[in-house]
């Protein structure tokens, strides 16, 4: 592997540590303390609806 290689990969790496920086504190600042609570019942019956999903009108051709 050539210098200019080495130099992209160095510069890659630093930029994919800085977004993953980023979106930790993101998450860290916002959504850590968010719960959704979601009872047994409510999930089976979710899961085993039988009905087919609503399509909106807009997404319909």
């Amino acid at each position: 592997m050539n210098l200019p290689d080495r130099i992209l990969i160095r510069k890659l790496a630093v930029v994919l540590v800085i977004k993953l920086l980023v979106l930790v504190g993101l998450w860290w600042g916002f959504v850590r303390e968010e719960r959704v609570v979601v009872s047994p019942e409510t999930a089976a019956a979710q899961m085993l609806d039988s009905r087919p999903a609503k399509i909106s009108n807009s997404v319909q051709e």
